[in-house]
């Protein structure tokens, strides 16, 4: 951390020198060509005076001797240039070797410059005067050395400001340089160093993360396989479950067969015990009759044997065959404890499934309705579980089981899906049944399936049931 601080410290002053660097040359370079323009026009304007001063001159003389109009308002204009170019001269002196040059005694340029305009203004008002024509020539040719003179030194002072401004051109651009060698040296190199230093790191942190990784791979593949063999048992307790609740149904629908078929047969032997006549007819009717109470039990049998298949082939299926398919293995059980089933399918679609374990989850929801339901007073209560489907919207449909019971504790309605979670007694429920259930509609046929308490009016009474929703996507 104390590096990292020390680093951003010295990074902060290696920036602050190449800011600074930075403005010292915009500065040094505004002020490099501020100087060389403000040189140039002096320079400029010097030299055209220098060449004014004789051009005048010329021109008095031209117009003395030609009194020409035009020259002569020509000259007047050539004047009154020069005296403005005198007056910029003045506000800019640049140093003081060129005011002693302009106001010294030694050259005294200005009051010279001033004694020819005052010649030639008098010119302007004489301009017929030869002997002030001969003045003018004279004092022009005497003039013109200072005027040079000044032109050379505002040159030499151009020349050296802009030396010295160069100078500093260097000297910013190896400070520049400087700066950037000290950040290579105390940052860069460093930095290179340490993400050498880094990578090194990383590389072995990385081999020994995937060491890591390969480990908890195999530890994951283990307890795969625990979870795997776990579900497995969980299945297999919950089929037998099922099938034990199975045979119970098929002991409730064999009685009345096996009723009629002994009925049948013990008054056949009744009558021929006491010698009494058997006719054709009444044997055949007879015969018709077991046939059909054994074509029944062969129902029952290949019903349940479809049920305890282990195939898990999965095909278009229809729900109302899954929800037919259900209440044909349940129903012997339910009217033996007086439960009615009401049925309301609006709907019915085709999902891709595997109608034995959709039977067994529907199985397991009504058989906990049924364990629910036995406990009511019959004299207070309707026993009834209410089967629904309808369509959601265009890619879901509801399948819904609702049940008088009173609903499940609030409590605990967020955990019946657990594994092994009940509140029955051991001879009851082991709670495997629900828990199965959730996984077979969600696992395996991608749907979802929740539980809800809900109040209802059924033959003006109102209920409290358990109102399971399960939704499919087709």
């Amino acid at each position: 951390m104390k590096t990292i601080f020390n680093i951003k410290i010295t990074y902060a002053i290696l920036i602050a020198s190449l800011i600074f660097w930075a403005f010292f040359a915009f500065f040094t370079m505004n002020q490099l060509i501020k100087t060389q323009e403000v040189y140039a026009k002096l320079i400029n304007i010097s030299g055209k005076q220098r060449m004014l001063s004789q051009k005048t001159a010329l021109m008095v003389k031209r117009v003395n001797e030609s009194k020409d109009k035009l020259l002569f308002k020509h000259l007047k204009e050539i004047i009154s240039l020069m005296k403005r170019d005198h007056h910029f001269l003045l506000e800019n002196l640049t140093s003081d070797e060129i005011n002693k040059i302009y106001y010294g005694k030694k050259y005294n340029l200005n009051g010279d410059v001033e004694k020819y305009f005052s010649l030639l203004d008098n010119f302007l008002f004489d301009s017929g005067n030869v002997k002030l024509v001969e003045s003018i020539l004279s004092f022009s040719f005497d003039l013109l050395p200072k005027l040079d003179f000044a032109v050379n030194k505002y040159e030499k002072e151009s020349e050296m400001y802009t030396y010295a401004l160069k100078q500093r051109e260097l000297f910013i651009l190896i400070g520049t340089l400087l700066t950037i060698l000290f950040e290579a040296v105390l940052i860069v190199i460093p930095s290179v160093k340490r993400i050498i230093k880094t990578e090194k790191r990383l590389k072995e942190l990385n081999q020994n993360l995937e060491k890591k990784v390969d480990e908890q791979k195999k530890l994951i593949l283990e307890e795969h396989e625990k979870v795997k063999k776990r579900e497995k048992t969980l299945s297999d307790q919950s089929k037998l479950i099922s099938m034990g609740e199975m045979i119970g149904n098929i002991a409730h629908q064999w009685r009345q067969p096996l009723s009629v078929i002994t009925t049948i047969v013990s008054g056949i032997n009744l009558k021929l015990d006491y010698g009494q006549k058997v006719f054709e007819k009444e044997l055949r009717e007879a015969s018709k009759q077991i046939l059909q109470q054994a074509d029944y039990l062969s129902k029952t049998i290949d019903d349940f044997r479809d049920f305890i298949k282990s195939e898990k082939n999965y095909s278009e299926i229809k729900i109302t065959e899954v929800i037919k398919k259900t209440l044909s293995l349940v129903d012997a059980s339910l009217k033996s404890n007086h439960i009615k089933i009401e049925t309301k399918i609006d709907e019915d679609i085709l999902i891709l499934g595997n109608i034995n374990e959709l039977s067994q989850a529907l199985i397991n929801i009504i058989k906990n309705s049924k364990d629910a339901l036995v406990l009511l007073d019959e004299k207070k209560s309707e026993r009834v579980i209410f089967i629904e489907t309808k369509k959601l919207n265009s890619k879901e449909f509801l399948l819904s089981i609702l049940d008088t019971a009173g609903g499940i504790q609030e409590e605990i309605i967020d955990r019946i899906f657990e594994p092994y979670f009940t509140t029955k007694h051991p001879t009851v429920g082991t709670g495997i049944g629900l828990s199965m259930c959730d996984k077979i509609i969600r696992e395996r046929h991608k749907g979802v399936i929740f539980v809800e308490n809900r109040e209802f009016e059924y033959n003006n009474k109102t209920y409290k049931g358990a109102y399971f929703k399960i939704i499919f996507n087709y």
